[in-house]
């Protein structure tokens, strides 16, 4: 329980003699006492310095003590501050009245010394009570606040795949539980040189974009290095270690940089400056910082390590898929380009309401990954067919077939031994479903409208318009203007209307990124033969049928 010195004593009387004894009475038992000469004096020092008791006079000039105590009692912000009132009334109906209008205490005058600082030290003894429970009750519902924070905290982070994520649902839960403005988290380099802010809150995008703290130095490059933490909660603690490199990164005292992990796996730094109110650091608050640190760096090593073991894993199958388009000396860039015309409509039919809650971050992610392993059956499709210049034998067709339904049963195999890998389920629809046709027309198997996955509808038409658009073995390039032509004939026949329209929205930036990506110069004449879509009149006048050509399934 607090000392008696640190509780304030307001004295409410008009006769100065009257607050003169209160006062030396008080300030004998180590109470800090102020003076008002009536009750609406009462108020206003009531109002912007609120004592923890008040020894009222009932009768006073302006506002008596009895208006001003039920003003006080109203008030949710002053109604639990006892009021003694003493007055010269002494009848009952006095007593009475005072009580009802919120008196805590009634004190007749004159008043004996020793009786008047009884009754201030027993309202003292009641207000600190109510103090204390007030403190343990708003300690225990912070504590949960922050208990709730902390699990909801832990749930997200198991489930967290990303290291956006990661890094977001820290930040905040630093933010939230520290009452902080300014957190980053800052990450190292590949080579450990330099840390950079990853992810943070409070800092101007410019500015977070610039920092790079060499490993060693500033604050948060030694609490890398040292795996200690530093904490400022004085300007004068700040000024002793200011840096070049704190400016950008820490407002204001105090502040917090806190290393991301153990002594045995450190993967960042984390900083809290900017707090509200400035309140230093308590060292409660530095342990849930420590904890924060500690369940972030443990999931941001999870999802790196994991992160890096499914790029290594990405690569070795899409540079499979590339070694199996290689083979094919003409098609260049054209993973590459395929792959960049897929986001696309992706992108713009996830701006529909149709796919708007289809389409994703994480789809996109995996059509990124799927795409260029649509042609990877083409590793079983001999040289003589597959380089051939000429139109194809109904048997060499045949055979160009069963290039989806091999690379689906190639990348099934994979998906067997590596469950949950998501991108490869799509790249198996992507790869099976890409020769489709909208109508039903398509191979292998004939699958019509919705039927054929959305991934390999999207594949469908930016595989098509590669293959008009470049040059082949069996024919030259169409210009993008025929290219939109014969896609916007076959809508609703070959391709899915819907992405055909994604196309038409997007198709002067599938002009710019087939120029900047092009294995050609320029594209030859429109007349220039070609595989033909047999059902779009604009190319029945061309010759030839070959799998690169639209009616064979165009497309790598």
């Amino acid at each position: 329980m607090a000392e008696p010195e640190a509780l304030r004593v307001l004295v409410v009387d008009d006769a100065a003699g009257a607050r003169a004894l209160c006062r030396k009475l008080l300030e004998q038992e180590g109470y800090l006492v102020t003076e008002a000469v009536d009750g609406l004096a009462a108020l206003a020092t009531i109002e912007h310095d609120p004592p923890h008791i008040i020894v009222m006079d009932a009768l006073m000039p302006n506002m008596d003590g009895l208006e001003c105590t039920r003003r006080i009692k109203a008030d949710s912000a002053t109604r639990d501050i006892p009021v003694i009132m003493a007055s010269a009334l002494s009848e009952a109906t006095d007593i009475v009245a005072g009580l009802e209008a919120g008196a805590d205490e009634y004190l007749t005058k004159p008043f004996r010394a020793k009786e008047f600082t009884l009754r201030v030290r027993s309202m003292a003894r009641l207000q600190l009570g109510r103090m204390e429970l007030l403190r343990s009750n708003e300690m225990r519902g912070e504590q949960a606040r922050i208990l709730t924070l902390l699990l909801d905290f832990c749930r997200e982070l198991a489930v967290a795949k990303a290291l956006d994520a990661i890094l977001e649902k820290t930040l905040f839960v630093t933010a939230a539980v520290t009452f902080s403005r300014r957190v980053s988290i800052m990450l190292p380099d590949e080579d450990n040189r330099f840390l950079s802010i990853a992810k943070s809150l409070g800092i101007a995008p410019e500015i977070a974009a610039k920092v790079r703290v060499p490993i060693g130095e500033a604050t948060a490059g030694q609490v890398f290095q040292s795996r200690q933490a530093v904490v400022i909660n004085t300007a004068e603690e700040a000024r002793a270690r200011h840096h070049k490199y704190d400016s950008d990164i820490y407002a204001s005292v105090p502040m917090i940089s806190a290393a991301l992990g153990s002594w045995g796996n450190v993967v960042g730094v984390l900083n809290v400056t900017d707090r509200l109110e400035q309140r230093p650091f308590a060292t409660v608050e530095l342990e849930y910082i420590d904890l924060i640190s500690n369940i972030a760096a443990s999931a941001i090593h999870d999802c790196t390590s994991r992160q890096a073991r499914d790029d290594a894993r990405d690569s070795v199958v899409v540079a499979l898929a590339s070694l199996a388009e290689r083979r094919d000396v003409e098609t260049g860039k054209h993973l590459d380009r395929v792959t960049c015309f897929s986001l696309m409509l992706g992108e713009e039919l996830r701006s529909s309401d149709e796919y708007r809650a289809i389409i994703d971050d994480e789809f996109l992610r995996d059509l990124r990954r799927a795409v260029p392993l649509h042609d990877i059956g083409k590793v079983a499709v001999p040289d003589r067919i597959l380089l051939k210049s000429g139109q194809f034998t109904p048997a060499e067709m045949a055979i160009m077939k069963t290039h989806p339904e091999i690379g689906a049963a190639t990348i099934r195999s994979v998906v067997d031994r590596a469950r949950g890998v998501r991108f490869l389920v799509m790249a198996e629809q992507v790869a099976h479903g890409h020769h489709e046709w909208y109508d039903g027309s398509g191979y292998p198997r004939g699958l019509k409208g919705g039927e054929i996955p959305l991934p390999a509808r999207i594949v469908a038409l930016a595989d098509v318009y590669d293959a008009l658009t470049t040059k082949r073995v069996y024919k030259d390039a169409f210009s993008h203007d025929r290219a939109v032509t014969i896609i916007l004939e076959s809508s609703g026949s070959q391709f899915d209307p819907a992405i055909v329209e994604a196309f038409l929205k997007r198709e002067r930036e599938f002009a710019e990124l087939a120029a900047k990506l092009g294995d050609d110069p320029a594209p030859s004449a429109d007349t220039s033969p070609t595989s033909a879509l047999p059902r779009s009149p604009a190319l029945e006048e061309s010759a030839g049928a070959s799998e690169g050509g639209p009616a064979n399934g165009a497309g790598g």
